[in-house]
């Protein structure tokens, strides 16, 4: 059996933080008094002297300082599983599968997933790149809690599916600054018909995929970094402006002739349909939709 209760361990802890029992008192919402008798009992119950109490504050004597990690450990611990337990006890599931499209970008799914665990710190976040049919097909057998993917215009996906229209990000084509294409003013359809056009394969596939290829040469890219790195030896590409402009800036949109403004492409929000969605259901969709109206 353990010889030290969460109280005494709780009380040892802090009156090291502190240096103070009065201090530590405060902090824990507990009398002076208590925690002297908490840690006195500890003391005992041990076997050892915690602290020297000759001075005006207490002192960790040196097998008291060699505790405090261990103890401190054991309190996190103990939050932690007490934490977990009322999570369960509310409904939240300890695993949560989000699938995305290659087009959102790494930034995207960091401030998610840190606005989702600040809510659900208990609860495991997988962050999945799959297409929209992979995706759709990890929905329908329960595998994927969600999918963020580009709106392909049915009023209703697929059957057992809901969905919510997220927003209409901006898009616009860019090359690397060394490219020719970078440093020309108004460049113009048949010019960029004769590079080389890389292409997000998720948006290639989406509904309005064909209506943004313009050059001969394409070349379907899986994922969003590669891309960008092939970027760097020729060529041009559509890709989201808030994906490049916080992390690539090496990339340039291009000024084209034939386009007064940058374009804009529609996403949703896939999860399976039920009567009624669950707190981290709702918690995950009001997250995504923050991010997608912040953006938009």
């Amino acid at each position: 059996m353990p010889r030290a209760s969460f109280d005494q361990l709780s009380a040892f802890v802090a009156v090291a933080e502190e240096g103070s029992f009065s201090k530590a008192a405060r902090k824990l919402n507990k009398d002076r008094s208590t925690l002297h008798r908490q840690v006195a009992d500890l003391e005992i119950d041990w076997g050892i002297a915690l602290f020297e109490r000759e001075g005006k504050a207490p002192k960790l004597t040196e097998q008291g300082d060699s505790l405090v990690r261990a103890a401190r450990l054991i309190i996190y611990q103990m939050n932690a599983l007490e934490s977990a337990t009322d999570s369960l006890h509310l409904g939240d599931k300890t695993q949560i599968s989000i699938c995305h499209d290659s087009s959102i970008s790494s930034t995207a799914i960091q401030q998610m997933d840190h606005a989702i665990r600040s809510q659900h710190p208990m609860t495991v976040i997988n962050w999945l790149s799959r297409s929209r049919k992979m995706a759709l097909a990890l929905l329908v057998e329960g595998q994927a809690d969600f999918c963020i993917t580009l709106n392909q215009g049915a009023l209703h996906p697929d059957t057992g599916v809901s969905f919510i229209n997220l927003g209409y990000p901006e898009f616009n084509y860019y090359a690397h600054k060394r490219s020719p294409l970078a440093n020309k003013q108004q460049v113009s359809l048949p010019e960029l018909q004769l590079h080389r056009q890389f292409v997000l394969e998720d948006l290639e596939q989406s509904m309005f995929g064909q209506q943004t290829l313009i050059s001969s040469q394409t070349s379907s890219v899986s994922e969003a970094m590669t891309l960008v790195k092939l970027l760097e030896l020729e060529g041009f590409a559509l890709l989201p402006t808030n994906m490049v402009e916080k992390r690539h800036a090496e990339l340039v949109p291009l000024d084209l002739d034939f386009a007064l403004q940058s374009g804009r492409l529609g996403y949703v929000l896939l999860y399976p349909s039920s009567a009624l969605k669950k707190p981290w259901q709702q918690d995950i969709i009001d997250v995504v939709g923050n991010w997608f109206k912040n953006t938009c």
